[in-house]
C-alpha cells in the first residue's frame, strides 16, 4: 500500500493566472494544483478499494487529520473517497518556528469522538523525522481501535528519520527538498497556497541557524 510518486517536476512549472503568485522565499513550484488534486484522487481510490473490504455496510471510516498542516489535504481527500467516513480532527506541535522536529510533540489539541474498535486513518501532510507520527500511532493504539493505519501526502528520504514508521499510503516523495503550501507552512506563513513550492537554500538556512 505504500505506492508513490517520486518527485520528476521541472523549475518551468508556474502557479495559474487565478492563483497566488510564487512567494519571494520560494524557487520553483515543485507540485502544481493539478498534480496535486490528480494524486490525491489516486490515494482516495487506493484508500476506498481497500476499506471497502473490511468496513461492514454503513460503517464509516474514521479519518484523523493532524491540524495544522493537513487540512487541505484532508478536505480534498475525504471528498474523494467512496466509502462513508467521519472526521475527528487533533493538533500537535513538534517543529515551533523552525524547520527542524526537535523530537518533543505536545497534543494541543484531542480527539471528540471515540475511535473504540472502529477502523481509523490518520491523515498527515509530511513525515520527516517521524517523530509525530509514530507518537500519534502510539497514542491511538492504547484507545483501541478496530485498525489504525496512517496515509501521508508526502515523505522525505528514510536516512533524515529519527524513528522508523511504516507509512500506509504516501502521496509523493520529495527527497531532500524543503516546501511550502497545500498546508504546509513557514513559521506559518503559505499554508494557504494551492501549489507545492520548493524553499530557496537561503531561505532555509536562515532557519536552520
Amino acid at each position: 500500500m505504500t505506492d508513490q510518486t517520486t518527485n520528476n517536476s521541472t523549475t518551468d512549472k508556474t502557479p495559474l493566472p487565478h492563483e497566488p503568485v510564487l512567494p519571494s522565499e520560494c524557487s520553483n513550484v515543485l507540485f502544481t494544483s493539478s498534480e496535486i488534486l490528480s494524486r490525491v484522487s489516486e490515494l482516495a481510490q487506493q484508500i476506498s478499494t481497500y476499506y471497502s473490504t473490511i468496513l461492514q455496510p454503513n460503517e464509516p471510516l474514521v479519518l484523523i487529520p493532524v491540524l495544522s498542516g493537513s487540512y487541505q489535504f484532508a478536505s480534498d481527500l475525504s471528498r474523494k473517497l467512496t466509502v462513508p467516513c467521519t472526521i475527528d480532527f487533533m493538533a500537535l506541535s513538534s517543529y515551533s518556528d523552525s524547520t527542524k522536529s526537535r523530537g518533543e510533540v505536545k497534543i494541543l489539541m484531542d480527539t471528540k469522538q471515540s475511535i473504540h474498535n472502529k477502523h481509523v486513518l490518520i491523515l498527515e501532510d509530511i513525515i520527516d523525522s517521524g517523530w509525530t507520527v509514530q507518537f500519534l500511532e502510539r497514542l491511538l493504539a492504547t484507545r483501541r481501535p478496530a485498525s489504525l493505519k496512517s496515509c501521508v501526502l508526502l515523505t522525505a528520504p528514510k536516512h533524515k528519520r529519527r524513528v522508523e514508521s511504516v507509512i500506509d499510503f504516501v502521496g509523493f516523495d520529495i527527497g531532500e527538498k524543503f516546501v511550502v503550501g497545500y498546508g504546509l507552512d513557514l513559521a506559518s506563513r503559505h499554508r494557504n497556497l494551492p501549489y507545492i513550492a520548493e524553499l530557496k537554500q537561503e531561505v532555509i538556512d536562515s532557519f536552520t541557524k
